[in-house]
């Protein structure tokens, strides 16, 4: 968000309230009594309406003013559902927006420049270079062209702060590094694995159990040898997979200006400028067998430089597994949060935030980066900062 975005934000808030304490003034109402009276005439009307034309959904009217005030009115009856069903939610939210204005009050430190010296600054040049010494080679150049893939994804957010969050879209950050989960990879591999030697200890178990009394006879201890470790590695397997997840990943790191590529079954990682990383969907709507096997929408991450030593294949990565704008949406995100002209969008904090609390980085393998740790408020584990760079 822009300095004059910024602005016309406060602005905005700051109207807002002087019109409350105005209205407030004038007919001696507090927001809350003011807003009880609305709802009552916008309920009043809807139910007028309702009399007038039995059986028919106010929400659908012709009329735009009723079908406004349903629609408001639906709105405020589901965030009541909310309240009523999620208590702990709201009291988080509650909390959050206390915090919020508690950090709006101390104006010094919300508005506080922070040095931002740990920013890339390198052209793409002095980064190609770094990455050229991190990876041991030089890097070849490859042209992309695919039949299926062909819908190439924006680089850039319409907004800074409407990007992919950590609930979803695939995306997490500690505000250093960004990362973008592949789709394919070793926890994923751990994962079949381990849902075949369960099932496979099962069913041979239960058919071990007809033939036990006829031919194991005094080795019956045999089957249950066998099978329970396999049942056990395959259960161990699966609940410890995501040791394996940090090895699947894109890493996008802001302070380098360069990507990490995940660990492949064969090759390791290598670095490249985020410049050369581009992202296409698929133009069909299927991944698997043409036989009717499971038909998922996945994008591909595409580096357009990679290293010398890739001599039989050039490297390629399915990512997402969600929809097209999804994938698209965290693809623009990465891209976005290694621009470092603009702070980092609001819809990262809460990743950051995570971070911050456990003191992890996003690998989880090391401590929540330095450089970040003023922007957030040490008690609360909350950004407490206007911008955070």
């Amino acid at each position: 968000m822009s300095s004059d975005d910024k602005k016309s934000e406060e602005e905005r808030i700051f109207d807002e309230l002087v019109e409350r304490y105005i209205a407030e003034e004038e007919d001696g109402l507090t927001h809350e009594e003011r807003e009880k009276i609305k709802r009552e005439n916008r309920v009043n009307a809807i139910n007028q309406w309702c009399a007038e034309n039995p059986n028919r959904d106010p929400t659908r009217a012709k009329d735009k003013t009723i079908k406004q005030l349903a629609l408001d009115e639906e709105a405020v009856v589901r965030l009541e559902e909310f309240r009523k069903n999620n208590p702990e939610k709201m009291a988080e939210i509650e909390r959050r927006g206390e915090n919020k204005s508690k950090y709006r009050d101390n104006r010094a430190t919300y508005k506080e420049q922070l040095p931002r010296d740990y920013l890339h600054k390198d052209s793409y040049e002095a980064r190609l270079k770094k990455a050229e010494a991190l990876n041991g080679c030089g890097f070849k150049t490859r042209t992309f062209k695919s039949k299926r893939f062909t819908d190439e994804y924006a680089a850039k957010l319409s907004s800074p702060d409407s990007g992919s969050t950590l609930e979803g879209h695939w995306v997490e950050s500690d505000g250093k590094q960004l990362a973008i989960s592949w789709f394919g990879g070793w926890s994923n591999l751990f994962t079949a694995l381990s849902f075949l030697l369960m099932v496979s200890a099962v069913m041979f178990f239960f058919v071990d159990l007809v033939v036990i009394g006829f031919v194991w006879e005094d080795y019956r201890w045999v089957p249950f040898a066998i099978y329970a470790p396999m049942f056990i590695v395959g259960f161990y397997m699966l609940k410890h997979r995501a040791i394996l997840a940090h090895r699947d990943n894109f890493y996008f790191n802001r302070h380098t200006g360069l990507v990490k590529t995940p660990h492949t079954l064969f090759r390791k990682p290598f670095y490249l400028p985020y410049e050369d990383i581009v992202c296409y969907g698929a133009n069909e709507r299927n991944v698997g067998s043409a036989r009717g096997g499971s038909r998922v929408f996945v994008s591909l991450m595409v580096p357009l430089k990679y290293p010398k030593h890739y001599r039989f294949t050039k490297p390629t990565f399915y990512v997402g597994g969600s929809n097209r704008q999804w994938d698209s949406l965290a693809y623009a995100t990465a891209m976005t949060f290694m621009d470092t002209s603009i702070p980092l969008g609001t819809h990262l904090y809460q990743s950051i935030e995570y971070y911050f609390k456990i003191d992890k980085d996003i690998t989880e393998k090391h401590g929540f980066p330095e450089e970040l740790k003023p922007y957030l408020d040490p008690t609360d584990c909350q950004v407490n900062r206007q911008e955070v760079w």
